[in-house]
């Protein structure tokens, strides 16, 4: 099996062809680059021309978790040999990727590998949790307010979570890469003195600094 590459206006096309008689000859449009949050899209074809219905694989040496996480690429396979290859990669996955595509065809094969580069995004980081402006902790129920902290970043793999001038009693506990708990058991001197405690939540990611404003509302016992 041999590969052969050139590029053309909007990209680089691969084609794979056999050397042995009725192999499969396939090939794709691949991007040189594609950057964090955006999606890419690669068209494959097989010349495939038989009666047998044509099935298509995918995989990546380098990286075999691509295949089994959440956010994980998709293969949607179409007639006349077409298939489509779609993947919106993290942060985490700035750098090459090499990916494998193999198709079958009744005793027909082939194969074609393809490798580009992820790049890092520029986007400010988004919060995704939390939602909305506040919560409220009801003391009669329980001494402490835990809320989710998340953040999407395609800048950076790692962010860094931290509260702005907190008040006595408050902070951030960093749980992984891009997410953490804001965690607040005010005091009893503090329940007594306020009801609303204000919160500012700082995330750095990259050379981005996001700020989110976030309010707990404190319900005393009776």
């Amino acid at each position: 099996m041999c590969v052969r590459a050139w590029f053309i206006a909007f990209g680089l096309v691969a084609a794979a062809c056999g050397s042995e008689s009725g192999s499969l000859k396939l090939s794709a449009v691949v991007p040189k680059s594609v950057t964090v949050a955006h999606e890419v899209v690669i068209p494959l074809l097989a010349d495939s021309s038989g009666p047998e219905p044509l099935t298509w694989q995918w995989q990546s040496p380098d990286r075999p978790e691509l295949a089994t996480r959440l956010s994980r690429p998709t293969l949607s396979v179409y007639s006349g040999g077409r298939a489509l290859w779609r993947f919106t990669p993290l942060a985490s996955d700035v750098g090459p990727l090499p990916i494998e595509f193999s198709a079958q065809s009744g005793e027909r094969t082939g194969s074609l590998s393809l490798r580009f580069v992820i790049e890092p995004g520029g986007d400010p980081p988004l919060f995704r949790e939390p939602v909305g402006e506040g919560t409220t902790l009801d003391l009669r129920a329980m001494a402490c307010a835990a809320v989710s902290v998340v953040v999407e970043s395609s800048s950076s793999p790692q962010v860094e979570l931290s509260l702005i001038d907190p008040p006595p009693n408050a902070e951030i506990v960093q749980t992984d890469a891009l997410g953490g708990k804001l965690v607040f058991c005010p005091s009893l001197s503090q329940a007594a003195a306020e009801t609303i405690y204000p919160l500012l939540i700082q995330v750095v990611s990259g050379p981005h600094v996001v700020h989110k404003s976030y309010v707990i509302v404190l319900r005393r016992p009776a």
